[in-house]
């Protein structure tokens, strides 16, 4: 099954990043701040500082082990020592820093078109080029444990089941995972009662 992470913003802070810090750091052309676009930047990394805030309703939100945000994902060193070693070959691990401790963010680089892992027959826009429905050939993309899509224009960051069973097991929490990878929005959890971590 290919799940569509979410960030868990109604529990759970959300990794946010001052412009100013980021192109101190990365040098005052740098897009990293905002850009979903799938390129890399270890080469010339320096790592900076980052915050958390509540995104959501709540102002009592924790601080999460794995947070996503723009095509990253947000590693706590627990999550990193966990989960780094099958996380390397779909992208890159940068260093950050948050209240005085070291973590990372996950660039994710796996595209599914780089398998041809997107079905073409099921997979829709409308007028305005909105995704409408999305489908991946899960045999051409099992080989991904994250990857993205530029038929969504780099928004999501799909996973196969290696992944959520390793968040699972782990125990670590920030993410929804849904099936409804057509949906850009999470799943309410009042009424189909999704897979939160």
């Amino acid at each position: 099954m290919i799940y569509l992470i979410h960030p868990d913003y109604q529990l759970y802070k959300s990794f946010v990043l001052d412009n100013k810090v980021v192109r101190k750091a990365l040098g005052s052309e740098t897009l990293f701040h905002f850009s979903r676009a799938p390129q890399s930047y270890l080469d010339g990394w320096q790592p900076f500082e980052i915050g958390f805030a509540a995104l959501g309703v709540s102002e009592k939100a924790a601080m999460p082990d794995i947070m996503v945000r723009n095509g990253r994902l947000f590693l706590t060193a627990p999550a990193f020592a966990a989960l780094g070693g099958l996380l390397e070959k779909h992208g890159e691990f940068l260093p950050v820093t948050y209240g005085g401790k070291d973590g990372h963010l996950f660039n994710v680089l796996s595209l599914a078109e780089s398998v041809k892992g997107i079905d073409t027959k099921l997979s829709t826009k409308n007028e305005f080029g909105e995704v409408q429905s999305l489908a991946f050939h899960e045999d051409k993309v099992k080989g991904l444990l994250l990857f993205r899509t530029a038929f969504d224009g780099y928004m999501g960051i799909y996973c196969t089941e290696g992944f959520k069973a390793a968040i699972d097991e782990s125990n670590f929490k920030g993410l929804i995972f849904s099936n409804d990878i057509g949906s850009i929005f999470p799943p309410d959890a009042d009424v189909s009662g999704p897979s939160s971590h």
